[in-house]
């Protein structure tokens, strides 16, 4: 299996994750150059077979991949080169060698910087090693440098290391680097203003979610972020997405916890006829049964389940429906269809037609379904439709893994909706943090501050945390950032 995994990450490497083409470069370094300065920096990696593949993205950046892999204990290493640099951008090695050894972080740490000696990035003094950065694995420590620039950190320009515990050997290595002009910091908003328009408009709000950890998932209550995207733009004080466009925002609200709020369901259990007949309501005499299946831990959470799927007999469609065992409820339904492919109507238009349908379809939920959350993220446009979540809310407080979500094509006709509600046990809303207080402790934890930030049109300052997206998930009782891994 681990072969398999291996095999699977390499293939991902190589081909890359990215629309690319390959063409002719003659400012590029050669295929033996790249084999030189991986032997020069890292020495002979012992090897049975070979890949090396040269890729260019479609942004002008190229790389020379090489990917050796051992078979008598099996072992691959990738290394990446800048096609235009010669640098060492990354470096992945995986192992069946388990190893017995207890490496102390403080050692690993030594690994890693012995490690950061050899692959020499031209410019290693411009990064400063993370102190606070802690997020290590079960099997590994995670190390991390960052880029800093007069005082100023530069976004996401880091090199990160990992170091298997019990082998003491490199795993992972990433160095990031962006080029371009600085940008002047005069006449930038101060950190008080840009600290009232997070308060005003990017503080996080109350929900309840899935946290996976190992396959196996718990709800949390938890403080999100509006989007790890958005941030301040340090000029003009305007919310910013990753591309640099000012986004309107409307103010998150402050919980309103009512506990008398919960959607009332039944408890009687079921055999898979009578799942069936719960399953067979939102089928249709058009559409034919093709698969049915028993699972007792559905979507990694303690729920027995009977699961049901249908195709559409004549045309385009799909139908999943899955009813918890032990209550009778309908706890997760997918359903698809055709959809078009023109974009002939506004977002309003399309929000309007999502609730609607919500609105006829799912009458007996209807004041547990947080109609404003669409408002507050507007993150659902897309080329050829508009995708909307209506999450149903248990306490009042919205649980984003339960609701509705509506997919509108661009002709306004509904191409998909899920809706899931498991019904499981949540914990209760007491004993939690406040949401200005979670506000203020997150600021000051993950660093909120001025930093340099490239956009699709150069490089500007922001106002942002140091890792928005491992920062976006906020435990409401301890108010300790949850990492997503």
């Amino acid at each position: 299996m681990k072969k398999l995994i291996a095999s699977v990450f390499a293939f991902i490497i190589l081909t890359g994750i990215f629309n690319v083409y390959a063409t002719e470069n003659s400012t590029v370094i050669s295929k033996e150059e790249a084999i030189s300065i991986v032997k020069e920096k890292l020495g002979d990696i012992k090897y049975d077979s070979e890949n090396i593949q040269y890729r260019e993205f479609t942004n002008k950046d190229s790389v020379w991949i090489l990917s050796y892999t051992k078979n008598d204990v099996f072992e691959n290493t990738t290394v990446t080169v800048d096609a235009t640099t010669g640098e060492i951008i990354r470096y992945n090695f995986i192992s069946d060698f388990k190893g017995n050894k207890n490496i102390k972080r403080n050692d690993a740490k030594k690994i890693a910087e012995e490690f950061l000696d050899k692959v020499r990035p031209k410019n290693l003094g411009k990064y400063k090693y993370d102190a606070n950065y802690k997020n290590d694995s079960y099997n590994e420590y995670g190390f991390k440098w960052r880029r800093e620039e007069n005082g100023i950190v530069f976004l996401y320009d880091t090199i990160n290391v990992s170091v298997d515990k019990k082998t003491g050997l490199v795993t992972h290595y990433t160095y990031d680097w962006t080029d371009g002009d600085l940008p002047t910091l005069k006449n930038v908003i101060d950190i008080n203003e840009a600290t009232k328009l997070f308060k005003e408009y990017l503080k996080p709000r109350l929900v309840y979610t899935v946290i996976y950890s190992r396959n196996k998932g718990d709800v949390k209550l938890v403080y999100v972020l509006p989007s790890p995207q958005y941030m301040i733009n340090a000029y003009t004080g305007d919310i910013i997405d990753i591309n640099g466009n000012a986004v309107k925002l409307s103010a998150p609200s402050n919980a309103d916890i009512k506990m008398d709020v919960e959607p009332v369901l039944s408890k009687v259990s079921v055999d898979k006829d009578e799942a069936f007949k719960v399953a067979a309501k939102y089928a249709g005499s058009d559409y034919e049964l093709k698969d049915t299946a028993y699972m007792e831990k559905y979507g990694g959470l303690n729920l027995k389940v009977w699961t049901f799927s249908w195709n559409k007999l004549n045309g385009i469609g799909y139908l999943h429906v899955a009813v918890n065992a032990d209550t009778g409820n309908v706890v997760d339904i997918l359903k698809s269809t055709k959809s078009g492919f023109n974009l002939s109507i506004s977002r309003e238009t399309a929000l309007n037609k999502a609730e609607s349908f919500v609105r006829e379809n799912f009458k007996e939920l209807l004041p547990y379904i947080d109609f404003g959350f669409n408002n507050a993220n507007q993150k659902n446009e897309s080329i050829y439709g508009y995708h909307f979540v209506f999450p149903l809310k248990h306490y009042n407080i919205p649980f984003i893994n339960n609701g509705i979500t509506v997919d509108v094509d661009g002709d306004g006709n509904i191409s998909a909706y899920t809706y899931k509600n498991y019904d499981i046990l949540y914990p209760k809303p007491v004993n939690i943090m406040k949401q200005d207080e979670v506000t203020i402790k997150y600021l000051k934890a993950c660093n909120f501050s001025l930093k340099y930030y490239k956009t699709a049109n150069g490089i500007i300052p922001v106002y942002t945390v140091d890792d928005p997206v491992e920062s976006s998930l906020i435990d409401a009782k301890s108010g300790e950032v949850i990492k997503p891994y």
